[in-house]
């Protein structure tokens, strides 16, 4: 097979205002003209390597960072048309139905294409491919940007749900449609989560997953079972509370809870939701391109 060509190296190269400089021969350097905003990334950080291929530079960097002390934590619930995180004193769910419909027009745009060579289709496919991706990333990006700076700004630890397996459930031959299964296998769950969690570690915070069992069927202020209605797909009926509960809130909720449980007593076990806390939150609903205001 054939390799593409690439450089790293951790030693020799210096790098003066703009220019990343490199030796490659006695005498000889190169020199790779920098934008704006890696400089201004790597003005007051360590360099420790750098890889280099024909079409891409990639910078290692070191950074000294100071751990916060957690004294709350958000919790974090994924699902294909919104992502809501928050704890008791304030909800925040982010409306993220356009990256749906981003992946189901760029499937029936590769759908109408009808060229006979192969090699064409694969150039034309990897192209929307990448095009998708990066669209769907960017708003990704505004999201756990988001979450990261709420964290930080309430000094809260941020948990998410352990979803490893969760692609098992939307095999082929377990009863469900195409587009269903679709829907689900292309669900960017984990590139949010991998984010976030790059993201909270340059700042500070604190960050961990849980067991995902009982998040949405337990409500969070008496911690009785909810019950389910084929006619309220999203809410859920608490009888001793007496009132519908909205899913998504209630998990984000019951995430929050046992991030809060496991950080108070590492010890202990977080398989129920904490019961007891008579607090209604605060819920706001916004689109990903308001999301970076919700925090201010």
């Amino acid at each position: 097979y054939i390799q593409k060509p690439y450089l790293v190296s951790c030693y020799g190269f210096k790098i003066n205002g703009m220019l990343l400089s490199f030796p490659v021969r006695n005498r000889e350097f190169v020199n790779v003209l920098l934008n704006d905003h890696v400089t201004k990334t790597i003005s007051n950080i360590k360099v420790r390597s750098f890889t280099i291929t024909p079409t891409s530079l990639s910078i290692s960097i070191f950074r000294q960072v100071e751990s916060i002390t957690p004294e709350k934590t958000i919790g974090i619930d994924r699902n294909l048309r919104n992502v809501t995180f928050g704890n008791y004193e304030k909800i925040i769910q982010v409306n993220t139905s356009e990256m749906l419909k981003i992946k189901e027009n760029y499937t029936h745009v590769k759908s109408t294409i009808t060229r006979n060579d192969h090699r064409i289709r694969k150039k034309i496919y990897a192209k929307l491919g990448k095009r998708q991706t990066n669209r769907i990333k960017q708003r990704l990006h505004i999201i756990s940007k988001s979450i990261v700076e709420y964290s930080k700004k309430q000094k809260a630890a941020i948990i998410f749900e352990d979803l490893r397996g969760i692609r098992k459930l939307y095999r082929k031959g377990n009863g469900q449609g195409n587009k269903y299964r679709r829907k689900l296998n292309s669900w960017s769950f984990y590139e949010l989560e991998r984010q976030t969690s790059y993201k909270a570690g340059w700042e500070g915070i604190q960050f961990c997953k849980i067991d995902p069992r009982c998040t949405s069927t337990l409500c969070p202020i008496c911690g009785g079972r909810l019950q389910e209605d084929r006619q309220k797909r999203r809410d859920l009926w608490c009888g001793s509370c007496r009132k519908w509960r909205d899913r998504d809130v209630t998990a984000a909720m019951n995430i929050s809870y046992k991030g809060l449980h496991r950080f108070c007593n590492p010890q202990g076990g977080t398989g129920e939701a904490v019961k007891g806390n008579l607090k209604e939150p605060v819920i706001l609903r916004v689109d990903v391109s308001k999301c970076s205001d919700i925090w201010k």
